[in-house]
């Protein structure tokens, strides 16, 4: 955490955080139980969908115009970039044979333009998708115009912030837009699942590292044994297996053996802690707090000119503190306050 200047509270602070409101995440699985109509949540079933046979296809131009209106309130010079994007092919949209899976966007040619790889599939998921993909691209296209090359480029601590604000604005506008109970319910648990696995499963893997390391500290043996026990410990307890809320497989224990991510240097707990600082900067927009637009595209233009706690702190956010989160877990029980509306109006 050194080179970027993060400090270390930061870390333990979000576990804490997360710990403690481990109740709101045990009622999000008791909402996935009940909407999926299972006695018994298992860890197997948590990317199930919640709604049966939902097909609603988004052609690409439907998702550009949707994306549009949802970050509207970012201004003129936001838009012009997002219509540059998509009329001038900086977008690589469909899958075709022998492409890269999965989406990213790559900002690094300073002195042309960002470019996306997409695989586009026309669900609301692939909308989604885009949206955060143009979060990067936005990012690296404001700080290329702005900073001078050796300060163009930003901090992994940075970088998810504006793809995952561009998800929150487009749930947000999609949703008001949205009456159909069935698509509602979908949206809203969409996006408690992203919620679920960029905050609660990130801690918990940054939680797992953590203690790996505490281990090795100590003196203790790492065997596959040690680690699997680890990991079984702390996805019980995240997941409230002992309390009857969501039963974790036995298997699961050596789920911790494929994620790459252990293998680099504390790095996993970004991901959360760039969720929780783009909820907090997409709530001031949306509340139209006054400078929040322009706090904000001053962040986005920054680049890598100052240290990731700096940078968020003139955007309006400090990581420092106990805001970010708190502002994240009531945008989650609101959720889960609209999705228990609907689910009480069927009933």
């Amino acid at each position: 955490m050194d080179p970027n200047a993060i400090p270390i509270e930061v870390y333990h602070s979000l576990i804490r955080n997360v710990r403690a409101n481990l109740p709101s995440f045990y009622r999000y699985l008791d909402l996935k139980r009940r909407m999926l109509a299972v006695d018994t949540l298992r860890y197997i079933d948590l990317y199930a969908p919640v709604v049966k046979d939902l097909q609603i296809e988004y052609e690409i131009e439907q998702a550009q115009a949707m994306i549009l209106k949802a970050l509207n309130p970012l201004g003129k010079e936001y838009l012009e970039g997002l219509q540059r994007a998509f009329n001038e092919r900086w977008i690589d949209v469909y899958p075709t044979p022998a492409k890269r899976s999965g989406a990213y966007s790559n900002g690094s040619i300073y002195d042309v333009h960002p470019y996306i790889l997409l695989n586009y599939n026309s669900q609301y998921n692939d909308v989604s998708t885009l949206a955060h993909e143009l979060g990067h691209t936005m990012h690296s296209y404001f700080s290329n115009k702005t900073q001078p090359y050796p300060l163009a480029d930003y901090p992994i601590f940075v970088a998810e912030v504006a793809s995952t604000f561009n998800e929150i604005l487009l749930f947000h506008d999609n949703l008001k837009r949205v009456t159909d109970d069935n698509v509602r319910l979908t949206l809203l648990m969409e996006y408690l699942d992203g919620l679920k696995g960029t905050v609660f499963r990130q801690t918990q893997f940054a939680d797992f590292e953590l203690k790996m390391h505490e281990m090795a500290e100590r003196g203790e043996q790492l065997t596959g044994e040690s680690l699997n026990q680890l990991y079984e410990n702390i996805t019980q307890e995240y997941y409230g297996h002992q309390k009857g809320v969501c039963k974790v497989d036995d298997c699961i224990k050596i789920e911790w053996a494929y994620i790459p991510h252990f293998y680099y240097n504390f790095y996993v707990y970004q991901y959360a802690t760039a969720y929780t600082a783009a909820t907090a900067l997409a709530q001031k927009v949306l509340k139209g707090e006054p400078g929040a637009v322009a706090n904000y595209l001053r962040f986005l233009s920054a680049g890598g000119s100052d240290y990731p706690i700096n940078l968020l702190k003139k955007a309006g956010v400090d990581m420092t503190s106990a805001e970010p989160f708190e502002l994240t877990m009531q945008e989650m029980n609101w959720v889960m306050d609209e999705i228990e509306k609907v689910l009480a109006r069927r009933n």
